[in-house]
């Protein structure tokens, strides 16, 4: 699974995220992730698992609105995660939205698909009338 982030800096970054031995490890990185506690994880570095240099550090993680706070050797960083869809190529109203509240009939679109503007991607129920949701521009 892959997902943007965007630094402070604002540079966005690909990660690639792999379940991986009971935890989460980015791809190409050398760094592995496993629960510690609510709010904390173990974190790995070049699978080395003692204590000393690029061994096993606890790292603290809150998760408030769409961004990620996270504190590690005594430093903090924040990092917010890029909305697929959101504001980028497409512009700030690339993202989906039904004409009102309802149900998910059928899914016509599978996740990683490449989809085209007006390609129909769900069908949804909505006050007795089906409502098909297409790709935006």
């Amino acid at each position: 699974m892959e997902q943007e982030i965007r630094t402070p800096d604002g540079e966005v970054h690909k990660v690639g995220l792999v379940p991986a031995d009971g935890g989460l490890s980015i791809e190409d990185a050398n760094l592995h992730f496993e629960r510690a506690g609510n709010d904390t994880l173990w974190l790995t570095r070049d699978g080395a698992s003692d204590g000393g240099e690029g061994g096993k550090q606890l790292v603290h993680a809150a998760k408030v609105r769409d961004s990620w706070w996270i504190h590690i050797d005594g430093r903090c960083w924040k990092l917010d995660l890029v909305e697929a869809g959101g504001a980028g190529a497409g512009g700030a109203d690339a993202g989906l939205s039904a004409p009102m509240p309802g149900t998910i009939l059928e899914v016509l679109a599978s996740q990683g698909e490449e989809v085209v503007t007006g390609q129909a991607l769900l069908v949804m129920e909505a006050m007795k009338m089906e409502h098909r949701i297409t790709a935006p521009k």
